[in-house]
């Protein structure tokens, strides 16, 4: 269980950071030789952010319909293009040509030799010399 960022609470509460992994997880840390580069960066991201922040706190008021008349203005007509787009590609598509359907005993007949299973139920033949009738059919 992790007690907080500084380590690991052990068995006896006494176990701290790991050396090897802190060493390793240094390399990757850019803040290490410089340690007001977190500040810096938050400093960066907010302020590049501002602007939009700013807007999204103007439209905290705004009510379900007015933020989906707001969406409307783009997305309606972004999917008015995608549907004329998906309608000209089917347009523009060869016809595939028809396939005949297979029969699911066709498919499992071919390549043996012999008559298929259903058939040699249904004879009234006699069996050859060792031959057993290993299905039957019950309906």
């Amino acid at each position: 269980m992790i007690q907080d960022g500084m380590g690991r609470q052990g068995v006896n509460g006494t176990e701290g950071r790991d050396p090897v992994l802190t060493r390793a997880l240094e390399r990757l840390d850019p803040g290490v030789g410089d340690p007001m580069y977190w500040f810096r960066f938050r400093h960066r991201v907010v302020a590049s952010a501002a602007r939009e922040l700013a807007r999204r706190r103007l439209l905290r008021e705004s009510t379900v319909s007015e933020t989906v008349a707001l969406w409307g203005r783009t997305l309606v007509p972004t999917a008015v293009l995608a549907a004329a787009l998906a309608g000209f590609a089917l347009l523009r598509s060869q016809d595939v040509p028809a396939m005949l359907p297979i029969v699911v005993e066709e498919i499992l007949v071919e390549g043996i030799e012999g008559a298929s299973i259903p058939t040699v139920l249904t004879s009234e033949e006699q069996l050859d010399t060792g031959g057993v009738i290993l299905a039957a059919e019950a309906y």
